[in-house]
């Protein structure tokens, strides 16, 4: 599962995520309302919902984010 730069939560300001198993325990214990920054809406410039398992890459509006733990891997 990668992380949309778009994709917001209560818990993503402070967020920090080492590995893809912590991005999935965060999605598991977060009760809040997901948002989309592009709209500041709980739905995207698509019209679609704004929940982490649809903002994921083929999405047109889908960009990596830095938070992402691949965004700092080094080939």
């Amino acid at each position: 599962m990668r992380l949309c730069r778009y994709l917001r939560w209560k818990s993503w300001y402070t967020a920090s995520f080492p590995d893809d198993a912590s991005i999935r325990a965060a999605f598991e214990l977060n009760d809040a309302q997901y948002s989309c920054l592009k709209t500041c809406q709980p739905w995207g410039p698509d019209d679609h919902a704004s929940v982490p398992e649809n903002c994921q890459p083929g999405r047109g509006c889908f960009v990596l984010s830095p938070k992402d733990p691949t965004s700092r891997r080094v080939s």
